[in-house]
Order: C-alpha cells, then structure tokens, then sequence
C-alpha cells in the first residue's frame, strides 16, 4: 500500500503545472465543501466562495496543462470543459443577480454541479492511479457516475433548505 501511494504521488507531481494543479484542487475541495454545508448569504459564505472561486479557476485552467494520462487532449479535459460550463453558470448568475429573475436558482444550480464534478475529478483520477490495469471507462466513469447521481440527489433534497 505504502508503494502504491508513492507511485500516485509520483505519478501526480511530475510537473510544476501538476503541483499547482493539487494544490489548488485540495483549497478547492475542502472550501467548496465548506460553502455547501455552511449558511447561505453570509460574510463567510462570501469568503468561502470568492477562496472556492479562485481555486477553481487555477484548478481548471491548470488542467488543461495536464498531458500524462493520454499524451494528448483526453476525455479528462472534456470534463473540465463541462466543469467550465457549470462554474461559469453559478458564478454569472451571481454576477447578473439584479438582472436574472431566479438567480439564487441557476446559482446554485451551477455551483452545486461544480462541487459534485470537482468531487467526481477526485474519484476518477483516484480509481485511475489506485487501480491500474483495470479497464479505464469501468474504474473511472463508473464510480463518476455514482458520484454524480449521489450530488444531484443531495442537491435536489437540499435544495428548499440551501435556498431560503
């Protein structure tokens, strides 16, 4: 086990990009999990949020910077192209809050997703680096895909509570 976890660190730290990339993943991970669960609307949701946004940013646009599993554009940067997508839904809709009827929707909406798909990047390059030689598209999107169905039924059961 100890050589395993070795090999994954190895295997992630192979680039300055890849440093950056952790780093930035883990803020991400333990501040968005703490703006979900946290009251909404406060001075640390703010807080939280802005450190959660920054991170987020560093984390997708360092993705992309990211070559060692395919040796090219892969089905990893798909999905942080769809990662974009909703980050940039939540945080629009906080831009344009005095314009957008129901922003506190789509803000939620998007920002939730961004969680759970920062969630299912951790689960996939985890199950790809700690179960190597199993088939890639069962070991990853597999256990994406219960992690996304997990996020969206604690999103829609969370929703009337997170929201108000």
């Amino acid at each position: 086990m100890v050589l395993r976890c070795a090999s994954y660190m190895m295997g992630i730290l192979h680039s300055l990009v890849s440093v950056v990339h952790l780093v930035a993943v883990l803020v991400a991970l333990v501040a968005g999990t703490l703006v979900v669960y946290r009251p909404k609307g406060t001075r640390g949701h703010r807080r939280l949020g802005r450190l959660y946004v920054g991170s987020m940013t560093v984390v997708l646009l360092t993705a992309f910077g990211i070559y060692s599993l395919f040796g090219r554009f892969g089905i990893i940067h798909w999905g942080a192209v769809a990662s974009i997508l909703v980050f940039l839904l939540g945080m629009s809709a906080v831009w344009r809050r005095p314009r957008l009827a129901g922003w506190l929707h789509w803000h939620y909406l998007g920002m939730g997703a961004s969680v759970t798909s920062l969630y299912a990047a951790l689960v996939v390059e985890s199950t790809y680096r700690f179960f190597p030689g199993t088939y890639f598209w069962w070991s990853t999107l597999g256990p994406a895909g219960v992690v996304f169905v997990a996020g969206a039924i604690l999103l829609h059961r969370h929703y009337p509570t997170w929201v108000a």
